[in-house]
């Protein structure tokens, strides 16, 4: 039989397949008045209530409850029912217990996903109560802080963008904050005088927000938002040096077995001039200190592209280098049985697939093509590395790259030394951030100012004293990043429907 809560007597129960239906009257003597305490023992009417509750052998359990009205003899015309201990508050359809049992349910999987849960468990509910019960729930209070983490996460990338705050001794998310600016994150420092070190991203709203909100406490720049922050430098100057890494890529192309006929040859087309203009355009309003976002706003380009245009410095033109081929392995084949005659495509891949050659018959028609329309043949070539390959090759350990990606790289640092000196500065810097001394730093920032590192160090020094936490504190915000992780899982599978006030409660709740 079901757990009988104390003070009810039951009259009645009844099996069926749609559930136990229990019915049941209170057995108290007297009852509180919920307004003044005094306890009443004058009886004024009754009434039935119906409640929900925890199923019994995977049947639905309802209880059918005669209730009391007393009228309080201390508070003038005041008439109140009397309130059933374990199963419900005042106008309760659902069990404490149930209640708690369909909310922790509805925390880890969320309103739809849990309901149907819900309805398999014999404690049928719909999504929309399931999120009510959610949002109702209070959050419980964690330990004061004193080391905590802060990173922003995107709510919608590229638009709108939240701040989570970790405790990092305790390794668990204290909050969410709406936006990222360093009003909100302000006064939570200020309202959490406890808080003696900040862990959080290099310079920026936070770095102000930690100023002002916590004064005396102090602040870590984190170790991986830096080395990020010096390889998008690194990036940036390698942009700057695109007509060497196209001079260092045409050596590492392969011949042609074949040279084309200079008289047939095309040249390459330009870039059109409406892109051209674009990036001057971008140029411009970067230079009288528009923002990113406003300038893609205006010439109706991606961010990515307008940051492109702006690390590069002046206009690039793009032409895509042919990729290699599955045909490339055999072109010595195809052109010998081209100048004994054989035109036939179907013929041609016949015989290389006698060969052993796996590409599709359309590989073959296009070359045979190209041939007969008298347009030079494409000779197989190396796509040119982007230029983050580039930059991750030149802040990797030469001994991890292989022998190609070693080459090319050396090849490129002979031909740009400005380069080859920023990108040892940015090794040498990461060597910085291992270490526990901060003795390094100095030489390392008058060393590095002279390069074209040069604004990178200028923010370095802006926030000097984080970035010498950062190399001798053991803090960090590696832990902040998973908890984004985590929170990036909780916000999917609400399929971006749900609101902040929501996220929040999942979020805290699985902390």
């Amino acid at each position: 039989m079901p757990s009988v809560p104390n003070g009810l007597h039951v009259d009645d129960l009844t099996l069926s397949a749609a559930g136990v239906l229990i019915t049941a009257h209170t057995t108290a003597a007297q009852a509180t008045c919920p307004s003044c305490g005094q306890s009443s023992t004058r009886v004024h009417s009754a009434y039935w209530r119906t409640l929900k509750d925890l199923p019994w052998h995977d049947r639905a359990v309802t209880w059918h409850l005669r209730v009391r009205r007393f009228r309080c003899s201390h508070c003038p015309g005041r008439i109140f029912a009397e309130p059933v201990a374990g199963l419900g508050s005042r106008k309760s359809r659902r069990s404490e217990r149930l209640a708690e049992a369909q909310t922790d349910i509805g925390m880890v999987l969320g309103g739809e996903p849990g309901a149907r849960l819900l309805r398999r468990l014999a404690m049928p509910v719909s999504g929309d109560t399931v999120l009510r019960l959610i949002r109702r729930r209070a959050i419980a209070s964690s330990p004061t802080p004193r080391v905590v983490g802060i990173d922003d996460w995107a709510w919608r990338r590229g638009q709108s963008y939240g701040t989570i705050v970790c405790d990092l001794e305790r390794r668990r998310v204290i909050d969410l904050l709406p936006g990222r600016s360093a009003a909100p994150v302000r006064d939570w420092l200020a309202a959490h005088p406890s808080v003696a070190v900040v862990s959080r991203d290099h310079a920026g709203p936070y770095a102000e927000a930690a100023r002002t909100g916590a004064p005396a406490a102090m602040q870590v720049a984190d170790r991986w938002h830096l080395l990020v922050n010096a390889s998008e430098a690194l990036r940036s100057i390698v942009e700057r040096h695109q007509s060497e890494i196209r001079v260092v890529a045409s050596h590492f192309m392969p011949e042609p077995s074949l040279p084309p006929d200079p008289a047939k040859t095309e040249p390459v087309p330009e870039t059109s001039s409406r892109r051209r203009d674009r990036c001057e355009a971008a140029l411009r309003l970067h230079g009288e200190g528009q923002p990113t976002k406003e300038i893609a706003r205006r010439l109706r380009a991606s961010r990515n592209a307008v940051r492109h245009w702006i690390r590069a410095g002046q206009f690039v033109p793009y032409r895509r280098a042919p990729g290699p081929s599955r045909l490339d392995r055999y072109i010595c084949f195809v052109e010998a049985r081209w100048q004994e005659g054989q035109r036939s495509a179907t013929v041609l891949h016949r015989e290389l697939c006698a060969q052993g050659f796996t590409g599709g018959y359309d590989i073959v028609r296009r070359w045979v093509a190209r041939q007969q329309s008298g347009a030079p043949a494409q000779p197989p070539s190396a796509r040119i590395p982007s230029t983050r390959r580039i930059t991750r090759w030149l802040t990797d350990d030469p001994a991890v790259l292989s022998p190609e990606d070693r080459a090319f790289t050396q090849a490129l640092c002979n031909a740009a030394p400005r380069l080859k000196r920023a990108a040892e500065d940015v090794r040498a810097f990461a060597d910085l951030l291992h270490q526990d001394d901060t003795a390094g730093l100095t030489p390392w920032l008058e060393a590095a100012a002279a390069s074209e590192l040069g604004g990178f160090v200028t923010g370095l020094r802006q926030d000097e004293e984080a970035v010498r936490a950062a190399i001798a504190e053991p803090w960090s915000n590696g832990h902040v990043e998973g908890q984004v992780n985590r929170l990036k899982l909780i916000k999917r599978s609400m399929y971006g429907r749900a609101k902040f006030d929501l996220l929040r409660q999942r979020v805290l709740h699985a902390a």
